[in-house]
């Protein structure tokens, strides 16, 4: 009824397949296209500074009260922090759920709660929203063009009050950090000397510029109708002039300082392709496209490099070649599988006209997924397209199933074209419809398995659920209106077709007799079934409990995706003109690997700049872009593995971590092994990391090991002597606030400079006079009996402290982490446990794991629910369709047959057990029952014809054996471009398809033979006991 619809309206049919063609053909052009699903949490950052204040003191007094409030923020999952001298950084992660927005507000009015508590000299805290948008798009390194006469401070000073400015206002750029140090300011160099000579101190002098150097408004002045601002304008225009101002009556700044332009002391530095260089990183917006953010920025560097011939402008780190040479690798996949696709269905049914017909039909579904994806605002991204890619053969299977009956109908029975398409069409409808239902019911649940697991598979299924639907609509619509059109101009099969005939029938008629022959002595044989069964029970139960566990078990898999990270950990108490030194060599020796296209370098970290740097002063990180994989001869973790012997091999080296990009699927996971250990002292947390470190840098799988932080930052302290304080009638807080302004300077003013940001005038004793701690022995404090020398209020020790203070779940914490190539984390984690459990922990200190096992936990208990919802519905679906309680379990025992093949392919393709590959399993299950539904179907409507169950069950493999076979190996052959990894990023896709090809052709030989004979086994009369009907 429904077909005969469709036949007498085939203009509203077209109309509706070229809306869905132009409306993919926009969508395709409007989509964001990335790389991968956006899956971070939501995280919200709170950066707090204090200057002169000591980590442990920020640990105490700032992160520990803002940690406080932010556990009473509702869905938080955990608060974490790490305090360095002067910083605090604390992290919350959310729920899902949550949303960054609503995060951030909750979070911003938690903080406001916690005022009160935090010292009242820290800066304002500053909230920064964290997501998978944080990571930069692209990474411009700036430096001064030869002979331009611009230092790295001035185009610093440029990019952050010009260029940056420039680029925020682009649409499709959400924000540029700037990183690299050489902060320009204005440097009041004090002498010591010359300053005590005149009986001054250095407050004297900022009092002075605070009053001396800024514009102060008077007031209104109202007179004849008219309004006029007073101001006493006494800022100074010109450095120079910051020299004449008065210290007091005798004394000007000139007398004692050099008042000079100059940066601020440095705690970090960025080198661009090796050369010293200031970076700027460009972030998309949230939601955004990682290649129209890219686009948007390279129209913006020509434009720039233009305006500005001073600065050298260079690409450092971009997204682009990874995200668009990804994207392309797939659309060649797409291209690739469609063609292989269409070469097996002209091998198994030989006929060019069907295979056409089938061809014409997958632009339809292609760019009718793409306009609903466009309508449900997904993007385009290699997890999107692999379900496209994965949905062809199941095209295929429903239009060939059409085709092949209508084509019967047409030549066979010698209808007519129309009568023909509406027949042949609804004798198979509900088969295909069925077998369509089956398929997305198997992949619903994937849609709200929640968590981790729901953001990387719901594009995924969501696409594959898409393109089936569409798949389904073309079958029944498009391929009856245009198949009689083309099918009924044959006048047989040409020599070709002929020739491909014979070929084909040579290979599948001796296959068919020898299901027929099996399935017969099956059928007689008892024993000879119940052997064979306990054998498949044997080779399931090997091949889920031996097999997999062999294989070991992974969140995600590795990929080459030519990226390399590398971290660094210096000596602790090295400076930055050393680690900029050390860096140099680690640069070299890093393109003398080869085939390097890009390098970006980092030192230490900067205040609320999450794009780039890392760490302390102390800590390097290197991101190295390789040329792709396709055209070097050396895999990543080959590259990974020169680096890494090359650079332990270098002095002042503590830690050396080399890993590929995406080595952790999660922002959060901060390494595939973990081991984190919590307390509340410090020193048995240091003792305890040790020895978890001893342990882990014996377990095999790792290439690395390192620790959060370690016990050996020197640091002195002055204890100052209350007693001699108050013989000076001076305070502790007097002496402190008097180190503070000497050592670390103060910004006293700012030097304003018409239409742009001013600079920050610092007073600071000059280099000579504090190039030593020694030199501050003999520092004299002003005190109201006099001047006095600071070795007489206290004295000077020396201890050593942690590099960092990092805490969780309001206790102190120590990670060690552990890096691998392409091992197993379960592999790993074994080791890691049996070296663990030698560990006597002391009281107080507890010990978990927090790296890709974490997740892979839990996102197991998650996904293996849903496989048992999806397993439900499955039945119930083949309940209501056959309407039978028993069928449905004769036509779900292809499941478990196909699990057997999927688990070897595992093995032999030597790949982990990981999301990619359970996805794998639950799409098996939903391809290979369609095959089942396919014979069981046909011998339920043979039986309703009167036909014995022996001679229906005969007839169903001998008819069904072509189009089963054809369909699963055009679907496997369609999956092949994914599994043999034919597109940069796929490795982390292609245990899927190995999964699926494996258990699609292992259990479609199986599911001919086992499926027919347990449904003959489960028949409800002992009339069609297949004994008593014997027809040979």
């Amino acid at each position: 009824m429904i077909i005969s619809k469709i036949m007498n309206r085939p203009h509203f049919i077209y109309t509706i397949l070229i809306i869905l063609f132009v409306m993919g053909v926009v969508g395709y052009f409007m989509l964001p296209q990335n790389m991968f699903p956006d899956a971070e949490r939501p995280q919200i950052s709170i950066v707090t500074l204090e200057p002169g204040a000591s980590s442990s003191y920020i640990a105490d007094h700032v992160s520990r009260p803002i940690e406080k409030v932010l556990y009473s923020v509702s869905q938080v999952r955990k608060v974490s922090s790490t305090s360095r001298d002067e910083v605090s950084v604390v992290t919350a992660e959310f729920e899902y759920s949550k949303g960054l927005e609503g995060a951030a507000t909750d979070t911003a009015n938690a903080l406001s709660r916690a005022t009160n508590s935090l010292p009242q000299d820290i800066k304002q805290p500053q909230i920064y929203k964290i997501g998978a948008y944080t990571p930069p798009v692209m990474i411009w390194a700036l430096s001064p063009q030869k002979g331009s006469n611009l230092a790295l401070a001035d185009v610093r000073y440029l990019a952050a009050n010009s260029i940056a400015d420039q680029l925020v206002k682009v649409r499709a750029i959400a924000n540029v950090d700037i990183f690299g140090g050489y902060e320009k300011e204005v440097v009041v160099e004090i002498n010591k000397d010359k300053l005590s000579s005149y009986d001054l101190n250095i407050a004297d002098v900022i009092v002075a510029l605070q009053k001396n150097n800024r514009d102060i408004p008077l007031g209104l002045v109202i007179s004849n109708h008219k309004q006029n601002i007073f101001k006493l304008q006494i800022e100074a225009s010109q450095i120079e002039g910051l020299n004449n101002i008065q210290i007091n009556k005798l004394v000007t700044m000139a007398d004692i300082s050099n008042v000079r332009y100059g940066t601020k002391e440095r705690t970090a530095g960025y080198h661009g392709n090796g050369e010293p260089s200031i970076a700027l990183a460009i972030q998309r917006p949230e939601n955004g496209s990682v290649l129209a953010a890219i686009d948007a920025a390279e129209a913006e560097l020509e434009k720039l490099k233009a305006q500005y011939p001073q600065i050298n402008f260079q690409v450092t780190d971009s997204s682009r070649d990874l995200v668009e040479k990804s994207n392309e690798d797939m659309f060649a996949s797409l291209r690739d599988a469609i063609i292989m696709i269409s070469v097996v269905m002209f091998l198994f049914l030989a006929n060019w006209r069907i295979m056409l017909v089938a061809a014409l039909s997958i632009p339809f579904v292609y760019l009718g997924t793409i306009s609903l994806m466009w309508l449900f605002g997904q993007e385009i991204n290699m997890v999107t397209l692999t379900g496209i890619i994965l949905a062809l053969g199941m095209l295929v299977d429903d239009a060939v199933v059409i085709l092949e009956n209508i084509e019967r109908h047409l030549h066979e029975l010698k209808e007519d074209p129309l009568t023909a398409a509406v027949k042949g069409t609804q004798e198979v409808m509900l088969a295909v419809f069925a077998g369509t239902v089956s398929t997305m019911v198997v992949l619903a649940p994937l849609l709200f398995v929640g968590e981790y697991p729901q953001k990387i598979f719901r594009p995924l299924a969501g696409t594959l659920i898409i393109a089936i639907f569409i798949s389904y609509l073309v079958s029944i619509t498009f391929i009856p209106l245009i198949a009689p059109k083309l099918l009924s101009k044959s006048k047989g099969k040409n020599r070709l077709e002929f020739k491909v005939q014979n070929i084909c029938d040579f290979f599948l008629n001796p296959l068919k007799s020898f299901y027929v022959k099996k399935l017969n002595l099956l059928l007689d044989k008892r024993r000879l079934r119940l052997i064979l069964t306990v054998n498949l029970i044997v080779l399931l139960t090997v091949s889920v409990r031996v097999l997999i566990p062999l294989s070991g078990r992974d969140l995600m898999p590795p990929m080459d995706t030519g990226i390399v990270k590398v971290d660094v950990a210096t000596d602790s108490n090295m400076d930055i003109k050393s680690v900029e030194n050390l860096l140099f060599g680690i640069e070299k020796k890093i393109y003398d690997t080869g085939n390097v296209k890009m390098l970006s370098s980092s030192i230490g970290s900067e205040p609320g700049v999450f794009t780039v740097g890392n760490g302390n002063t102390q800590n390097i990180t290197v991101t190295a872009h390789f040329i792709d994989r396709f055209h070097r001869k050396d895999n990543i973790w080959e590259i990974e593995q020169k680096i890494r012997k090359q650079l332990l091999q270098m002095p002042d080296i503590k830690y050396v971590n080399v890993y590929d990009y995406g080595a952790t699927p999660l922002s959060t996971i901060k390494a595939p092994v973990d081991v984190m250990l919590a307390g509340s002292d410090l020193k048995n947390l240091d003792i305890t990391g040790n020895m978890v470190l001893d342990q882990m840098k014996n377990t095999g799988g790792l290439t690395g090991v390192s620790r959060s932080w370690t016990n050996d930052s020197k640091e002195f302290y002055f204890n100052i002597d209350k007693a001699k304080t108050s013989l000076y009638d001076t305070t502790p807080g007097d002496v402190v606030l008097q180190l503070s302004q000497n050592i670390q300077g103060s910004v006293a003013s700012v030097f304003s400079i018409p239409g742009e940001s001013g600079l920050p005038v610092r007073v600071i004793l000059a280099r000579d006079f504090r190039k030593d701690v020694q030199d501050f022995s003999t520092f004299l404090v002003k005190t109201p009996k006099g001047f006095v020398p600071l070795n007489n209020l206290g004295s000077i020790s020396q201890v050593y402290r942690p590099t960092m203070i990092t805490r969780q779940g309001m206790d102190y914490t120590l990670d060690v982490y552990g890096y691998r190539a392409q091992a197993a984390v379960t592999h790993i984690m074994s080791g890691v446990d049996k070296g663990l459990s030698t560990i006597s922990l002391p009281p107080g200190v507890s010990l978990s794991q927090a790296g890709d096992i974490k997740e892979l936990q839990d996102s197991l208990i998650r996904i293996f629910a849903a496989i048992l919802i999806a397993l439900f519905l499955l039945y119930a679906v083949l309940v209501a369709t056959f309407k039978s309680w028993k069928a449905p379990l004769a036509i779900m025992l292809a499941i478990p047959l196909s699990l057997i093949g999927g688990a070897w392919s595992l093995i032999l393709t030597n790949k982990h057990m990981c999301l990619p590959a359970i996805m794998g399993f639950v799409l098996l299950s939903g391809i290979i029952v369609k095959n089942s539904i396919l014979l069981i179907d046909f011998t339920e409507e043979a039986l309703g014809q009167g036909t014995p169950l022996r001679e229906a069950l005969l007839k169903s493999v001998t008819l069904r054996t072509r189009a089963i076979l054809m369909t699963a190996f055009a679907t496997a052959v369609g999956m092949v471009p994914i599994a043999m990894e034919w597109a940069i990023g796929l490795e982390r896709l292609s245990p899927l398809a190995v999964v699926a090809i494996g258990g699609l052709i292992f259990g479609t030989f199986l599911t001919l033979l086992f499926v027919p004979v347990f449904y003959g086994m489960m028949s409800h009369k002992k009339s069609d006991r297949p004994t008593l009907t014997h027809n040979t």
